[in-house]
C-alpha cells in the first residue's frame, strides 16, 4: 500500500472462504465478514492516518492521550503502561503501507523499552507481547524471539505461590496511580499478565506458561466474577495464605460497582483463554461477564463505570474487547464463536459513531475519578481499534 491517506484496493485474500472447524483454537481462515469491506476498509486508513499524523507530532516522545477537540497528544517519555501499543501501531502501518522504516522504527522503540524488562510489572506482558513478540512475528529475527521469551518468563515468574494469582506488581508503571504490591491482584491481570503465556506456550513448547496462565483464568473465575457477571476491580490477598483481605476499587465509582474497562479486559482475556485451551469454563466465564455487558449497553460503547450510565463512555473498553472478537473471527469461525462474533460489527459500527473524520478515536475515558483524561482520544483504544481492522483485512493474526 502507498501511504496512509490512499491505500491501494485489498487483494484476493479478502474474499477467501472460512472454513468450519469444531473447536475454539487457532485456524487461519479468509477476512471475516464483520463491517463491510469498503466501510472497514475507510475507516482502517483514516487510522492509519492518524498513525501518521502522531508520528509527526511526538517526536522522540510516546503518545498518551490527546484532547479530543485539538487532536495534539500529551506525551510520556518512556512509553508509560502502553509503550507497546504504540509500538505495534507502527508495526502495522509498516506492513499494511508497505513501508519498511517504519518497521524498523518499531524496533528502535522496542528497544528503547529493554529497561523495562527487569521491573516488577504486570504490563510487561504488554509491553512485550505487542512489542517484541509481534515484530518476532513479523521480521523472523531471533533476538526479537529472544526479549519476548525474557519478559514472558519474567511475567510468568510473578505469581503468588499460594494461589497462582498473578499481581500488579511492586514497581507497576500507570501514570495518574501510585498503587502496587505483589499482593494486590486486578480483573485487568486475566489480559496483561497472560498475553505472553498464550505465545510462549505454543512457541516453546514449555506447560509452565498453560499451567500458570490455567490458575489465574481459574483464580478469576473463582474471586472476582460476581453472582450478576459483574467484576471486582482490586482484590489484595494475605502474605502467606491464599485468603482475601480487602476488595477495593481504584478507577471505579465505588468498591462494589464495575469498571467498564476492568470488564473489558476479563471479557477478552477469557475468551483468549477459550481459545487457547478450549475449556468451557473459560468460555462459560465470558459469556457470564458478557451478558452483564449486553444487558447494560448491548453493542455500544459502555460508561466508564456500568453503575454510572450517564456518565462519560470509554471507548477503549469497547476496542479491547473488539479486538478480541476479531482475532476469533478469522481464527475460529465456528457456531459456537459466532455467539460472540455476531456482536463485532455492530461493536465497530458503534465505534465508528465517535470518531472523528482525522481518524481520531474519542471519548476514551482513562481516570474519571480523577479527572484525568476521562473525554480524551487514548492511544491503546486507538491500538485495538487498528488491530481489530489489521485482522480483518489480512484474514489473520500474527501471533
Amino acid at each position: 500500500m502507498g501511504s496512509s491517506s490512499s491505500m491501494t484496493p485489498a487483494p484476493s485474500w479478502r474474499n477467501t472462504p472460512t472454513t468450519e472447524r469444531a473447536g475454539p483454537g487457532p485456524q487461519r481462515v479468509g477476512a471475516s465478514h464483520a463491517v463491510s469491506p469498503l466501510d472497514r476498509h475507510a475507516l482502517l486508513s483514516s487510522l492509519l492516518a492518524r498513525v501518521e499524523e502522531t508520528r509527526g507530532q511526538i517526536g522522540h516522545a510516546w503518545p498518551y492521550h490527546a484532547d479530543p477537540e485539538t487532536g495534539v497528544w500529551e506525551t510520556v517519555e518512556d512509553g508509560d503502561w502502553c509503550g507497546g501499543h504504540w509500538v505495534e501501531c507502527l508495526r502495522i502501518a509498516g506492513r499494511l503501507e508497505g513501508r519498511p522504516a517504519l518497521i524498523e522504527e518499531a524496533r528502535e522503540r522496542t528497544e528503547r523499552l529493554r529497561p523495562k524488562l527487569e521491573k516488577d510489572d504486570q504490563f510487561r506482558g504488554h509491553r512485550f507481547y505487542y512489542s517484541a513478540a509481534r515484530l518476532h512475528a513479523e521480521t523472523g529475527d531471533p533476538r526479537l524471539r529472544t526479549l519476548a521469551l525474557a519478559a514472558a518468563y519474567a511475567v510468568r515468574s510473578m505469581a503468588i505461590p499460594q494461589n497462582g494469582a498473578m499481581p500488579i506488581g511492586h514497581e507497576v508503571q500507570v501514570k495518574s496511580t501510585t498503587l502496587a504490591s505483589r499482593r494486590i491482584v486486578a480483573v485487568d491481570n486475566v489480559h496483561p499478565n497472560l498475553r505472553l503465556d498464550f505465545w510462549a506456550g505454543p512457541e516453546t513448547g514449555d506447560p509452565v506458561f498453560a499451567e500458570g496462565a490455567k490458575r489465574m483464568l481459574d483464580l478469576t473465575i473463582r474471586d472476582f466474577i460476581r453472582a450478576d457477571g459483574s467484576t471486582v476491580e482490586f482484590l489484595e490477598y494475605h502474605e502467606t495464605e491464599d485468603r482475601i483481605l480487602r476488595h477495593f476499587t481504584l478507577l471505579g465509582v465505588h468498591d462494589d460497582s464495575c469498571w467498564s474497562r476492568g470488564q473489558a479486559w476479563a471479557i477478552a482475556g477469557f475468551l483468549r483463554g477459550w481459545q487457547e485451551y478450549g475449556e468451557t469454563r473459560y468460555r462459560d466465564a465470558a459469556q457470564r461477564l458478557w451478558g452483564y455487558w449486553l444487558g447494560r449497553v448491548g453493542n455500544a460503547a459502555p460508561p466508564w463505570d456500568f453503575d454510572d450510565p450517564e456518565g462519560p463512555r470509554d471507548t477503549s473498553a469497547s476496542a479491547i474487547v473488539i479486538e478480541q472478537l476479531a482475532r476469533m473471527a478469522v481464527q475460529s469461525p465456528n457456531s459456537e464463536v459466532r455467539l460472540f462474533t455476531e456482536h463485532l460489527a455492530p461493536m465497530i459500527e458503534g465505534l465508528a459513531q465517535h470518531m472523528r473524520p482525522t481518524g481520531r478515536l474519542v471519548d476514551g475515558c482513562f481516570n474519571r475519578p480523577k479527572r484525568f483524561a476521562d473525554r480524551s482520544e487514548l492511544v491503546w483504544g486507538t491500538a485495538y481499534l487498528l488491530m481489530a481492522l489489521c485482522y480483518l483485512e489480512e484474514g489473520e493474526v500474527p501471533c
